[in-house]
């Protein structure tokens, strides 16, 4: 089924440092379906262009503006960032994490690895340790710890009170090229260009297990939740009190070949595996309990464990993906030419976050109050979530 973003396209707004939510300014805006030219308007003080009526503003604030495309009745959010953090780094930030303590972590292409805090973007540690760049870094639920990896086939784990490095795992013979925390932190999972998944007990320091091994390298990894209403497998082995936190975790792989797959963590059995594609680019998200999405390039895969099928979601943007997060009832998506959209699961596009200006979205994250993106012009955009009026 085709899903109603791809029936009805994308608006985009230009982005000027945001002019377009300025109520003194006016803004070019495009509707576009995918493969498609664009029907252009301007959008201004009167609410929509003279010349060209297809564009009607339904409100505006300081930091937000609800247009609607009236040929097709698509409506969109656009939302301005409360905050930007400029000083954090110079370079592409390629990951970051915040938790709600009011600490964010990040990484740029520099090997600079920072923590900051969330209300001002000060940095307050700079983690220094790894051999070569790190390509992953995460703060555990705590929001005192960090996890990060990386090319020197590492995983550090960060005290952020100190700046100590307490704990270096090691077992991959390649880069490390994404983390995925466990519950509460006790067990991770890593994923690495040796074509290896790897779960560890962080109090140990030690490798579990191999839970995943293949012949290509493994780009991205999750781990989502599911209730006991999905019939999984009993663990093989517990290992004592080693696995913790696994029995109702499912790991979601996806490899550079174009594979996918779903394995349970306790019992290493596969509950989906399926071929998606070779692509450049592999992003991959999760979303709600049962439900995890990898996308690829402009479109992406669904996957449901209840039914353990898989099934094709369109976007209607040309733009590679580049990161996706998982986010209230649906999913953040940041591309490669700026766009950083909200999905809903049906596919509707209800709001985008404003503000890069052409430079890829490379991560995003989310504390209680606030979203942030990191981009290529090495900004941390910080956005209300109060503004982008989304229902729980």
């Amino acid at each position: 089924m085709t899903s109603p973003c791809r029936r009805r396209g994308t608006l985009i707004v230009a982005n000027e440092e945001d002019g377009a939510c300025n109520n003194d300014t006016s803004a070019w805006i495009l509707h576009k379906h995918l493969g498609e030219k664009a029907n252009y308007g301007k959008i201004g003080r009167q609410g929509y262009d003279d010349m060209c009526d297809s564009f009607q503003v339904n409100s505006r604030t300081a930091r937000t503006i609800s247009v609607t495309y009236q040929p097709s009745g698509l409506n969109t959010l656009f939302v301005a960032p409360a905050a930007v953090f400029g000083n954090v780094h110079a370079k592409s930030v390629i990951s970051m994490d915040v938790a709600d303590g009011g600490l964010g972590v990040s990484v740029c292409i520099d090997n600079k690895l920072h923590v900051w805090e969330s209300s001002r973007g000060e940095v307050r540690r700079r983690l220094e340790g790894h051999l070569f760049d790190a390509y992953s870094c995460r703060l555990f639920p705590s929001g005192t710890v960090v996890l990060s990896a990386g090319g020197d086939m590492q995983l550090r784990i960060w005290d952020v009170a100190s700046g100590a490095c307490p704990v270096i795992l090691k077992g991959h013979t390649a880069a490390i090229l994404d983390t995925a925390i466990v519950e509460r932190g006790k067990n991770i999972i890593s994923v690495s260009r040796d074509g290896t998944a790897r779960l560890w007990n962080c109090g140990t320091a030690e490798c579990i297990s191999v839970v995943f091994s293949c012949d290509s390298p493994i780009n991205n990894c999750d781990i989502t939740h599911v209730g006991h209403e999905v019939p999984l497998p009993n663990p093989q082995d517990q290992s004592g009190s080693i696995r913790i936190g696994t029995k109702y975790q499912i790991i979601i792989l996806l490899c550079r070949c174009g594979l996918i797959n779903l394995i349970t963590c306790g019992a290493k059995e596969f509950v989906i595996s399926s071929f998606i594609g070779s692509v450049k680019e592999l992003c991959i998200g999760g979303v709600q309990d049962d439900i995890s999405l990898g996308s690829i390039s402009f479109g992406g895969t669904l996957a449901d464990v209840h039914s353990r099928t898989t099934s094709p979601f369109v976007h209607s943007s040309a733009s590679d993906v580049q990161c996706l997060f998982r986010f209230n009832q649906g999913f953040l998506v940041g591309r490669r030419d700026g766009l950083c959209q909200y999905y809903t699961l049906d596919g509707t596009n209800p709001c985008q976050l404003t503000g890069s200006d052409c430079d890829p979205i490379y991560s995003c994250a989310s504390d209680n109050t606030h979203v942030y993106t990191a981009s290529r012009d090495g900004k941390i955009r910080k956005y209300n979530i109060r503004d982008m009026q989304l229902m729980a």
